[in-house]
């Protein structure tokens, strides 16, 4: 044998003595222990019975005029449908509008979209805003639009009288606001108190 092709040989070998000495050292070792700890079943116990309620939640947001979006829940969770979209429970919300009182909005649920701060508030809805008191099923804030629409049974109170309506719109900015029925055919119901 040829010394040139003896120093080849042998520094083919001590190559592949030290990758292989790497491998077992380094990676092979690693990969026992992942596996391990994915075949404990504690473990595993554990990932299952973990949860995404959050206890306690408060978002605040604020738009570019100032005003501010404050909402809080007893708890939330994230949807699995959308992780945007936190399910709230036992809300409280207020809107603080530059210039102007709070909003405050009480709802047994909602769904807060995390993105654009959007919410839908949902069964036992309770408005209040100076001397007025709005009661609904449903409630749609559209922080974008800085729009509060009301339906399905509107009961809106205030020192002087009493107002049915199934739909209110109502704009935060302009404090216009408007109102409808669903069918055409019924008439809002206003009963004034003395």
């Amino acid at each position: 044998m040829n010394k040139n092709t003896a120093i080849q040989l042998l520094l083919f070998t001590s190559i592949i003595v030290i990758f292989l000495f790497i491998f077992f050292k380094y990676f092979y070792q690693n990969k026992k222990k992942i596996e391990s700890y994915t075949e404990n079943p504690e473990i595993l116990k554990v990932e299952e019975n973990t949860s995404n309620i959050i206890m306690d939640v408060e978002y605040l947001s604020k738009d570019g005029l100032g005003n501010i979006y404050k909402i809080n829940a007893n708890s939330g969770k994230i949807s699995p449908d959308d992780e945007n979209l936190i399910l709230l429970e036992k809300v409280k919300a207020i809107i603080k509008i530059i210039g102007s009182e709070d909003v405050v909005i009480y709802s047994d649920f909602a769904k807060y979209n995390s993105l654009n701060y959007n919410t839908k508030f949902y069964n036992n809805i309770e408005v209040m805003y100076a001397e007025h008191k709005i009661k609904s099923e449903y409630l749609d804030f559209l922080f974008n639009e800085n729009l509060a629409i009301l339906y399905k049974d509107i009961v809106y109170t205030n020192l002087r009288m009493k107002l049915l309506a199934d739909k209110l719109e109502f704009d935060l900015i302009t404090k216009n606001s408007k109102l409808s029925m669903k069918d055409k055919e019924k008439k809002i119901e206003i009963f004034y108190t003395e």
